[in-house]
């Protein structure tokens, strides 16, 4: 790929992510919808290790509809981070006021014809992991 095409990938995945995250913000269902590819596969975050996976457009949107609904709780972005048709979102989820009631996380995400094909979800949980003090 070119310079200039993996500069243009890497703005329509910047533009599209951007889009699709204040859809999100908003709870505009149709508006996410509309950025969401029919072959869409996402991976949810939960359960640990792997996630729940989610394939077709009709899933992936019910998914992140029913998140949107839960006015309990909100979803901070970060950062946004583009390189051609790959980007990592960087978020917090809150479902209470303070940090120890929220969580960060990481979505993947990678566009394919300035729509959202595949989302990744990874997140910091709590736990015991076999870490180096």
């Amino acid at each position: 790929m070119s310079t200039s095409a993996t500069t243009a990938a890497t703005n329509e995945t910047a533009e599209t992510i951007g889009r699709f995250n204040d859809a999100f913000r908003r709870g505009d269902t149709d508006a996410l919808a509309a950025l969401v590819h029919d072959d869409c596969v996402m991976v949810s975050a939960q359960p640990a290790p792997d996630g729940t996976p989610y394939v077709g457009k009709d899933a992936c949107v019910a998914f992140w509809a029913e998140l949107m609904r839960d006015e309990s709780t909100t979803f901070e972005v970060n950062h946004v981070f583009a390189d051609g048709e790959w980007g990592a979102v960087r978020w917090r989820y809150r479902f209470g006021p303070t940090d120890a009631e929220s969580v960060l996380g990481v979505n993947v995400t990678r566009v394919s014809e300035g729509k959202v094909i595949e989302q990744l979800g990874y997140t910091k949980t709590p736990g015991d992991l076999p870490l180096p003090d």
